[in-house]
């Protein structure tokens, strides 16, 4: 009986050895030859197996905006090296894996180093010019004027001036003043600023004097103002040559001519003129927007719609506010560039016109920029600062641009 006993223990001695010496070999296999995985670009970095050797990631970038954005999500990863291939018998794996990772790395394209656009007026050698913004704050004493402006908050400067005095005779003076507010960049309103007052001023000249010759052989005098006719020509002129241009925006535009003791102020959209006369302010233009009923019929019956906004801002064809103005090639067939203009004899009366881009007129009001003016030739301040001060004090966040101009040395 005890040898039986004997037998069996031994028996099962020797099964729970068998036992032990298949796991120990189960548990080799297992730890020599795991699975190889690469890890994906959305693995949290913390579940990646540290003894897999991944190479660094290569980020691919093809295009810019939404296509440099989507690219970012997705990353190629090199291939990577099993650590236990000598475990598993192949070192000849090895070598072929290390080889294949040099040639991925040969077909990496190279690190990208874009250099830093220097400031404007220090491009070295090799690099087109920086064209500099316009001055944000600007302020002008001239002949006759004076003009102070200042950037809005929303965009680069898009405002421009223009003044020219020409002496006809010794008795006599042509003078120009203009102001002028593009949108759409500076392409327009920089052309305006340059061509327009130039245009007007020969214009004028031409005609005065075609007409005199005229009136010298026929002697009698026309009964057409002809002065007015030659700044709507120059008007039409400047925008032909600015479309020929084939660049995109447009301007509007406020502009003042003083001849022979009359003052002739045209316009197109919403920058506007206003003459102080014994201390009462009078507007010599009118806004061109889509609000107005006779403008918002006359681009509706040319097969044109305008469309009032949440905002209350009236435009043509959902896209323009105002309704006349140099440019805007895409809506030329509504958005028109005749001027209107006024003709104003120039008595003793006549203190001083303003002219002013919509930054002023939008919150501030034309008596109010008539006082602010004869306060200041009161000697109580500098009237087109305060009148810039005073519309950025309410909110103005556009382009604001004022000029008076005297006019009592005309009269």
């Amino acid at each position: 009986m005890l040898l039986y006993t004997v037998r069996f223990l031994c028996s099962v001695v020797a099964a729970f050895n068998r036992l032990l010496r298949a796991l120990r070999k189960a548990m080799a296999a297992v730890l020599c030859s795991p699975p190889v995985s690469v890890p994906t670009a959305s693995s949290p970095l913390s579940m990646r197996r540290t003894t897999t050797k991944v190479h660094p990631i290569v980020s691919v970038a093809v295009g810019g905006g939404d296509d440099q954005r989507a690219c970012k999500d997705h990353q190629l990863f090199a291939p990577a090296v099993d650590a236990f291939a000598p475990c598993n018998g192949s070192a000849a794996v090895v070598v072929e894996q290390v080889e294949s990772t040099k040639k991925a790395a040969r077909r990496r394209p190279s690190m990208l180093v874009i250099p830093v656009v220097p400031e404007a007026g220090e491009a070295p050698a090799g690099w087109g010019v920086v064209v500099a913004e316009k001055e944000a704050e600007v302020e002008v004493e001239g002949e006759g004027f004076r003009l102070a402006s200042r950037r809005g908050a929303r965009h680069p400067m898009e405002d421009a001036y223009c003044a020219i005095n020409h002496k006809i005779c010794a008795e006599s003076h042509l003078a120009f003043y203009g102001v002028y507010d593009g949108h759409g960049g500076r392409a327009a309103v920089d052309f305006v600023s340059e061509r327009l007052g130039k245009s007007v001023v020969a214009a004028v000249l031409a005609t005065t004097t075609t007409m005199e010759a005229q009136e010298s052989a026929t002697g009698s005098s026309s009964s057409v103002d002809a002065t007015a006719a030659a700044i709507r020509s120059a008007y039409l002129a400047t925008d032909i040559e600015f479309l020929g241009q084939g660049v995109r925006g447009g301007s509007c535009a406020a502009t003042a001519l003083v001849k022979g003791g009359d003052l002739y102020v045209a316009n197109l959209g919403d920058c506007r003129a206003v003459v102080s006369r014994d201390g009462t302010a009078t507007a010599l233009t009118s806004d061109h927007t889509a609000a107005r009923g006779d403008e918002r019929a006359r681009i509706e019956s040319s097969g044109g719609y305008v469309s009032c906004g949440n905002n209350g801002v009236w435009r043509v064809q959902d896209c323009l506010a105002v309704s006349r103005a140099f440019g805007d090639a895409g809506l030329k067939r509504w958005v028109i560039s005749e001027p209107e203009i006024t003709r104003l004899p120039l008595t003793a009366g006549c203190e001083f016109l303003v002219l002013a881009s919509d930054g002023l007129w939008n919150k501030v009001s034309n008596q109010e920029a008539v006082d602010a003016v004869s306060r200041s030739s009161a000697g109580r301040g500098n009237s087109c600062k305060d009148l810039v001060d005073m519309a950025r004090s309410r909110g103005s966040r556009d382009d604001i641009t004022v000029m008076v101009v005297d006019l009592k040395r005309f009269t």
